[in-house]
This record gives structure tokens, C-alpha cells and sequence, in this order.
């Protein structure tokens, strides 16, 4: 059975003028909450990520990697110190983790994506462990658009999401174009200056 709690608050007051007391009735509703009546996380249609974004993270992964072997095999060539047993462990380590960084890459970016909903912006993550982070607007305190060099030839932006609260709350919205950036930027502007 499910019940409407409504508490009614009478105060009476003195009023400065005319000395004469005003009873004020304020009703103050705290209604139960029913788990059934809220909408389900998996209802939320995400839209994905640009395939561009996937290639961003390749070219960025594949610098990182390439410039590692490099500094390894500086390492193995100009320190003694360094045996073929050391740069045969160190290889096959990073080789390990080569593999494993692309494999998640290919296979968590289907998992990745974004909704915006009338009150509050989605974005969803993860491969082995699944994250959504929820962020209401408002919650929002201001929004950047930001570039890299690789980003901008790709035509590829992040959007920063600054939340009221400390910066473990913050958004990176990544793997969107520029205009579509803009554009949530101006609905998360639009709608925070609605709630104001």
C-alpha cells in the first residue's frame, strides 16, 4: 500500500504592523520513493563515440609504445649493467602490455557513450568493469571545449564538465567532433541558466 506522508507546520506570528497575529499553514510533502517507479539506467539510449576517436587513441598508444622500445633499446645498447636476459624480460613485458593496451582499446570502444537527457548528461565506460558517470546540470558549474594537435587534424574535441563539488566529479566528455561539442555546450549553458 503505498501512502502520501504530507506534514502541516502552523506558526503563528507576530506581525509589526497593526500588532496582530497571522496563523500560517505550510505544507511540507516527503513522499516515498518506489524502485519500480524509477526509470532503469539500461532505458537510456547512448549514442556512440566517432570511430575517429578510436583511431586518436591508437596513434596516441602506438607514439607511447614506439618511444618506450626506443628508450629500452637505448638502455640495452649503452649500459653494460643491462644483459640479454634483462632487455628479453623487458621486452616480453612490454609486448605484454602493448597487447593488452590495444586489446581493450578495440574491445571496450563499443561500450563507450554519451545521452543527454532533459535533466542531467550520461557517459558510459569501461570493457572488464562498466562505469556510467551521471552529472544533473544542475550540478554543472561551467564547460570548456578543448583541442590537442592530433585532436584538431581529426576534428575530434573534448568537452571538460566542471561540477559543484571537488574535481572527482568532473566530466571528460572525449571522442565527439567540434560542433557536436559546441552544441552540447550550449545545451548544458542553456539549461543551467534555466535552474539558476
Amino acid at each position: 500500500m503505498r501512502k502520501n506522508i504530507i506534514f502541516r507546520f502552523e506558526l503563528e506570528q507576530a506581525i509589526p504592523t497593526h500588532y496582530t497575529y497571522i496563523k500560517m499553514t505550510t505544507e511540507l510533502e516527503n513522499n516515498q520513493i518506489w524502485l519500480s517507479d524509477i526509470p532503469k539506467g539500461e532505458s537510456i539510449e547512448f549514442t556512440s563515440l566517432l570511430p575517429k576517436y578510436k583511431r586518436l587513441l591508437n596513434i596516441q598508444w602506438t607514439t607511447f609504445f614506439a618511444l618506450l622500445i626506443i628508450a629500452l633499446i637505448v638502455a640495452y645498447f649503452n649500459f653494460e649493467e643491462i644483459g640479454l636476459v634483462w632487455f628479453g624480460v623487458a621486452f616480453t613485458l612490454w609486448l605484454i602490455f602493448l597487447l593488452i593496451k590495444f586489446s581493450f582499446i578495440q574491445l571496450g570502444f563499443p561500450n563507450k557513450g554519451y545521452a543527454i537527457r532533459q535533466k542531467d548528461l550520461h557517459y558510459k565506460t569501461g570493457y572488464l568493469t562498466h562505469k556510467t558517470i551521471s552529472v544533473p546540470f544542475n550540478r554543472i558549474q561551467h564547460v570548456e571545449i578543448r583541442q590537442g594537435f592530433i585532436s584538431k587534424m581529426l576534428d575530434l574535441a573534448v568537452l571538460k564538465i566542471y561540477t559543484a563539488g571537488n574535481s572527482a566529479h568532473d566530466l571528460s566528455l572525449k571522442g565527439i567532433s567540434l560542433e557536436t561539442a559546441e552544441e552540447i555546450k550550449q545545451i548544458i549553458t542553456s539549461k543551467v541558466t534555466q535552474d539558476a
